[in-house]
This record gives C-alpha cells, sequence and structure tokens, in this order.
C-alpha cells in the first residue's frame, strides 16, 4: 500500500495513476475515512487522558462518589467510540489497500493491446508447418492431461518420463545461470497465511480472485513463491549493504478463472505448474537497477534455450496494483505466428514491503521501506512449450540446445 500522508500530499498523481490502470477508486472516500479515523483517535485519547487523571487524583484513597460515575461515563463513552473506530478501521484499511501503486515514468497508457515492443532476439527457423506441443506429447508421451482429469479435473495433468526430464533440464540450466549472478536457491511453504498473501497484492476481493483458499485454516495456496519470499522477512529490519537475492521454486496454483478462451488447449493455461522465481529485496535508490538486472537474465535463459523473443514494456492499464514498472519476455510460436507471454518481472517499489513492515537502516540510521522485486526465470507450463515448438525438425525429432542436452543426457527426446 501507499503511505496515507503520501496520498494527502500528491493526490493528482495517485489519482493519475488508478485512471491510467482504468480502475474506479474515489481517493475523497479514502480521505472522509481517514478523517474519521483521526478524530475518534483524537477523541479516544482524550477520554484516556480524563480517565488517566481521574486514577492519579484518586491515588492512594477512596475515589469520590463524582468520581466513580465520571469514570463509569468516560468508560462507557470510551467503549462506544473503541467500536466505531472498528468499524472505520475497517472501510479506511479496505479503501488504502484498493489504491494501487503509481507508475513509472515512460509507461505507455492503455491496456494490452498497447504493451511496447522495445528489443526483439531470435528468428523462427521452421520452413514447414509445425506441430504443436500437444501432437510432439503424444509422439514422446510427454504429458498425461487425460488422466489429470480423471484423478483431479480438467487443466490438471500428469507428466511423463520425457516431460519430467524436459522440465528438469529447463530448471537446472536456469539455475546455473541464476547462481552465476548470485542468487541464494530456497525452497519455500506451499500455503501462506492471509496477511502476507494480503500484504503482497495476491489476494483481491470478488471475481478477481484466482487463488485456492482454506478458509478453515486461513491459509491460501501460493500462485507464486513471490509470495512466501516476500513474507520471509516480515516484521523485520534487514541488512541491505547488498540487494537480498532468492530464487524460488515451488508449485503454483492458480484458479485461472475467466482464462478460458484465449491459449486454452495444453499446458499454458492450468491450475498447477512449477515455476522457479527470482526475487530481490534491495535498497530505494537500487530498485531500478535490480529490476535491469532481472531482464538481463531473463534474457539469458532464453538465449541459453535458443527461444526467439521480444521483450515488451507493460501498459498502465496492465499492471497489477503493487507493479511500479513491469517487462513481459515472449516466445514466438511457430506453431500460432505469433508472440506469447514467457517471463515477467516487476519493481513493486515499497507497496509491498510497507503492507509487511520490511524496512533497512540507510546510511543516515534512517528507517526505510525495502524496495522488493520479482522476475520468473522458468515456468513448466510455459518453457517447455517454447522448446518444443522451436527446437522440432522437419521430420518431428526435437532437437535440444546445448544447454539442455548436458543435462537431459541427449541432444534430442
Amino acid at each position: 500500500m501507499l503511505d496515507i500522508r503520501f496520498i494527502r500530499e500528491n493526490p493528482e498523481a495517485v489519482q493519475d495513476s488508478i485512471s491510467r490502470r482504468g480502475l474506479k477508486l474515489d481517493i475523497a472516500k479514502l480521505f472522509e475515512a481517514d478523517d474519521k479515523r483521526r478524530k475518534l483517535i483524537g477523541e479516544i485519547d482524550d477520554i484516556q487522558a480524563q480517565r488517566n487523571k481521574i486514577a492519579s487524583e484518586s491515588k492512594g484513597q477512596r475515589p469520590s462518589e463524582e468520581q466513580i460515575e465520571q469514570g463509569k461515563l468516560l468508560k462507557s463513552k470510551h467503549e462506544a467510540l473503541e467500536n466505531n473506530l472498528k468499524v472505520v478501521l475497517s472501510q479506511y484499511s479496505q479503501l488504502l489497500a484498493e489504491v494501487p501503486n503509481l507508475i513509472a515514468e515512460g509507461t505507455p497508457d492503455g491496456g494490452e493491446e498497447n504493451n511496447q515492443e522495445i528489443h526483439k532476439w531470435g528468428e523462427a527457423t521452421q520452413d514447414f508447418e509445425p506441430k504443436d506441443h500437444l501432437e510432439l506429447s503424444d509422439i514422446y508421451n510427454l504429458y498425461d492431461f487425460e488422466a489429470g482429469a480423471k484423478v483431479a479435473g480438467a487443466k490438471f495433468y500428469f507428466t511423463r518420463h520425457k516431460g519430467f526430464k524436459l522440465w528438469q533440464a529447463i530448471q537446472l540450466a536456469a539455475q546455473e545461470i541464476i547462481e552465476a549472478e548470485g542468487f541464494e536457491m530456497i525452497s519455500v511453504p506451499h500455503m501462506v497465511n492471509k496477511d502476507v498473501a494480503e500484504g503482497t497484492g495476491y489476494l483481491p476481493k470478488g471475481e478477481e480472485n484466482q487463488n485456492y483458499i482454506d478458509e478453515e485454516q486461513g491459509l491460501v495456496m501460493i500462485a507464486t513463491s513471490e509470495i512466501p519470499i516476500t513474507g520471509l522477512h516480515r516484521d523485520e529490519i534487514i541488512k541491505l549493504d547488498k540487494p537480498l537475492m532468492y530464487a524460488g521454486i515451488s508449485p503454483c496454483y492458480r484458479l485461472e478463472a475467466g482464462t478460458y478462451g484465449k491459449f486454452n488447449k495444453g499446458l499454458y493455461r492450468t491450475h498447477q505448474f512449477e515455476k522457479l522465481e527470482l526475487y530481490i529485496f534491495c535498497k530505494q535508490e537500487d530498485s531500478d537497477s535490480m529490476l535491469q538486472k532481472i531482464l538481463e537474465i531473463e534474457k539469458k535463459i532464453c538465449e541459453a534455450m535458443e527461444v526467439p523473443y521480444r521483450t515488451v514494456r507493460i501498459a498502465a492499464g496492465d499492471l497489477s496494483a503493487p507493479a511500479y514498472e513491469k517487462y513481459d519476455l515472449e516466445y514466438y510460436s511457430p506453431v500460432d505466428k505469433e508472440y506469447r507471454e514467457l517471463t515477467s518481472c516487476s519493481n513493486c517499489t515499497d507497496y509491498q514491503a510497507r503492507n509487511l513492515n520490511i524496512k533497512y537502516k540507510n546510511e543516515k540510521g534512517e528507517s526505510k521501506f525495502a524496495h522488493t522485486l520479482n522476475g520468473t526465470a522458468v515456468v513448466s507450463s510455459r518453457m517447455p512449450i517454447a522448446i518444443l515448438e522451436n527446437h522440432q525438425t522437419k521430420d518431428g525429432k526435437v532437437k535440444l540446445p546445448k544447454a539442455l542436452a548436458k543435462y537431459y543426457g541427449a541432444d534430442e527426446l
């Protein structure tokens, strides 16, 4: 979330971010709730001061009848104001949580259709009509969607021997690049409590929610390891002499409601997949360069996999609430003759850290909220498709790039 003081001091900038994202939120209602909150807190403090005065005056002796009656009256008023404050705080907190982050300078206006291409690498080399990943899956026995549907339902699947080996090779090839860049590999919990999920901005209300939730225990199944890694340093003052850089591997669980019309076939959109996620905590002045670092690592991985791709800057209307600036890498699909999302990376500035109280001390000894950044290294539901489509030959074989072959144990499937 943003600081309420910042919002009050910069209402035009905040409203501009809201409008450019295509959201409908009137910050005047937030200010009204904040005014009520402040007024009630002031009244509660005044009454508490009066109660303290009575207690001080009667210390060591029996209070007078007048003091007793006054104390009862003040206690009743205090309880009524506290109850009112709970209601107002609930309204205030909800409105504040709905305010998105600011938007970086240079971000294109509009929605997904206005995402801006800024870089391109590689070209499709096939001079034939390539098979899609489902056809190749049948040939090489890679994935079993029928069995997945039988045991769990639609959009679940089994990964068979060669598909599993391919995914392992992809992870290890990516890990080699990531570790060379100084990231610490970690495994994470697959569920988080609601406070952490809400703090990261991954628990929206209503139809936008894409999370599997255990309401009884108050736990959320993670949609990305970004969520538990953000919570790793909750309520801490962390040392940031250099950025803290993590690479988390985990399953991811998503409802994917409302997305069945777009790239619905096979692996591309599923309820469960695995992802290797990059995550950085850094000082405020370092986050711009750290975003570029993550983006360059994503490019290195794609180039090691020899997958043609382009880099796009995400438009304002396509940004999530925590994201200040975001880039996607899209692989070229020779089957669809278009680019499709492969990875993304975002600078969330102090939006998540403020929610989860993650701070550091600057050179002056002042406490500051850390900046947080995240980026996808590889995903089991996307990179295998890009490999299969771009490395198949005319006779139906799939030749693996050197970066994968050394971990797969062969130069073709």
